[in-house]
């Protein structure tokens, strides 16, 4: 008698399952049937992106929607949005689109985007010779020597001293801006924008106020540094 039952137990479940194979079957037919043939991939915040954060990989996710739906700007793959910089905040949810995120392209156009990590940009009034006759380019790395009138007791003479006060020091930009009106000469006034840590912008700006700038320009594949003493006039006639 249990014998018998038990028989009619596997058999039930037996056909539930094919029943619940052939359910699932029939569905995934009726999916793939009215499933839009237009369908595109598009690139979502998995997570709130704060403005001015640079994008990472786990605050990305894609999903798949018709293309009428989607943002004819949008991005379409995570990698192209890992790693850049979000210009304003994206809610979860929301689809990446190109205009708001900045990346090595779009860094031109503003120069804050440009600016190392923990590093400031500080501008400084060059000339034809301080600027190795305007032959330092954006990327460039260059040596900072500032001339300046030191006086020390006991001292007699010209006071002038030269020091090394920078070295491979990156250039962020080179520009001019109009000469200040009701000064001498109508022509422009030539700078240089340097990437500079806040340590080390205290002397530069000190130097572009009390002494004169010259610029040394650096080969792309040297790192090399140097510690030099302080130079001074009477230098030149020391044995």
């Amino acid at each position: 008698m249990f014998k018998g039952v038990k028989k009619y137990w596997i058999i039930s479940i037996g056909c539930g399952l094919i029943a619940a194979a052939l359910f699932y079957l029939y569905l995934g037919q009726v999916e793939e049937k009215y499933r839009p043939d237009d369908l595109v991939t598009v690139v979502r915040a998995a997570q709130p992106i704060a403005a001015n954060e640079v994008i990472k990989s786990a605050q990305l996710m894609t999903v798949e929607i018709p293309a009428r739906y989607a943002h004819p700007n949008g991005v379409r793959d995570t990698a192209d949005a890992a790693g850049k910089i979000s210009i304003s905040d994206i809610a979860a949810g929301e689809e990446i689109i190109k205009e708001k995120l900045v990346g090595e392209k779009e860094k031109v156009s503003r120069l804050a985007y440009s600016v190392p990590l923990n590093k400031r940009a500080v501008a400084i009034a060059v000339n034809e010779i301080s600027a190795v006759s305007y032959n330092i380019q954006p990327g460039d790395h260059v040596d900072v020597m500032v001339t300046v009138d030191i006086e020390t007791a006991g001292s007699a003479g010209n006071s002038a001293t030269t020091v090394l006060v920078l070295q491979d020091i990156e250039v962020l930009s080179v520009g001019a801006k109009a000469a200040a009106a009701g000064k001498e000469g109508t022509g422009e006034v030539k700078t240089l924008t340097l990437a500079v840590t806040p340590e080390e912008a205290r002397p530069l700006i000190l130097a572009g106020e009390q002494g004169s700038i010259r610029l040394m320009l650096r080969s792309p594949v040297d790192d090399s540094k140097y510690s030099l003493p302080a130079y001074k006039v009477n230098n030149f006639i020391q044995p």
